[in-house]
């Protein structure tokens, strides 16, 4: 019986706690499964109060949680490896928005193989922030290629019209790489801005 657990360092430890139950009673009465992308077999129950927790997913396995005055600690109970990645996904995704201003950092621990390497979660690195710097750095490549194809474009038109005149015609094409470039440093600068309004952003959570 594979079982997980983490001890999360953080002063909201009961807060913390008790969102997650509430939420995960929520998912069982149907009001956040297709949100949470959870299978419908799946039957989810919570019970808590300020220090402790418990949610079963059945028939995956549970999750225990203990809170005190500076530390949740998160045990994951399971049937299988599938159910510990199932319930370990969930939580993870759950203390990712919880945690969304000062992301937690989780280190989960086999206790069934007490000398196996922990496990580092997603929540330390959280998966909204990966998409968003794979995403950043697609939108900025392909700013690039736009750029690159414009400034050819541009100077194949520029060089063919002025190609009687080979200084008058390197000059234009210098002028028209020259605003391709300002161009894209004005959206990427814009594109910036709204990254960082975007990480700035109250958490309402």
């Amino acid at each position: 019986m594979p079982v997980l657990q983490a001890q999360i360092q953080t002063d909201r430890a009961t807060r913390y706690l008790v969102q997650f139950c509430k939420h995960a009673a929520a998912m069982g009465s149907g009001g956040h499964s297709a949100r949470m992308h959870m299978r419908r077999e799946v039957e989810v129950a919570a019970e808590w109060s300020d220090t402790t927790g418990r949610v079963t997913f059945g028939p995956w396995g549970e999750a225990t949680l203990t809170a005190d005055a500076n530390s949740l600690t998160v045990r994951i109970d399971a049937a299988d490896e599938d159910g510990l990645t199932q319930i370990r996904d969930i939580i993870a995704r759950d203390f990712e928005r919880f945690s969304r201003r000062n992301p937690l950092a989780v280190a989960w621990q086999r206790l069934d193989s007490p000398g196996a390497a922990p496990v580092r979660d997603a929540v330390g690195v959280p998966s909204g922030q990966r998409r968003g710097f794979r995403r950043s750095h697609l939108q900025s490549a392909a700013l690039a290629l736009a750029v690159v194809l414009v400034a050819a474009v541009h100077v194949g038109l520029a060089g063919s019209v002025l190609a009687e005149s080979r200084w008058t015609g390197l000059a234009a094409n210098v002028v028209v790489v020259l605003v391709a470039v300002k161009i894209a440093l004005i959206a990427v600068a814009r594109f910036k801005i709204r990254q960082r309004r975007a990480a700035t952003r109250p958490d309402h959570t």
